[in-house]
């Protein structure tokens, strides 16, 4: 419920949230955080096509399934995306498009 309530806050002060993931910033660039829902899934095929679409190498990317790390990170809803140790999305499934854009704005600011 409380996390609903900060979503919604964020959005009417049309902010992002992006935070850094302490633990998230060994091993590799994108992290997608899942548990076993199709949503998760989903999440996981449209970040392997964003990447494709940008050139990147699949092994770029960490799928991490193990429930008990991803509360350690602090990720309270699955599924979720990391890039660059930053979290930048979290209980939502994103389009290709999106996640090309998020992945390429991080790109620029490296």
């Amino acid at each position: 419920m409380s996390f609903i309530k900060i979503n919604d806050r964020l959005k009417k002060r049309n902010k992002r949230e992006v935070r850094l993931v302490p633990s998230a910033l060994g091993g590799a660039r994108i992290k997608v955080l899942v548990g076993s829902c199709g949503h998760c899934a989903k999440l996981r095929d449209n970040v392997i096509e964003a990447m494709r679409n940008l050139g990147l190498a699949e092994s770029s990317l960490e799928t991490i399934t193990d429930i008990a790390s991803i509360a350690k990170m602090g990720i309270l809803a699955t599924p979720a995306l990391i890039v660059d140790g930053k979290l930048v999305s979290c209980g939502k499934v994103l389009t290709v498009p999106e996640i090309t854009k998020l992945i390429a704005e991080d790109q620029k600011s490296e």
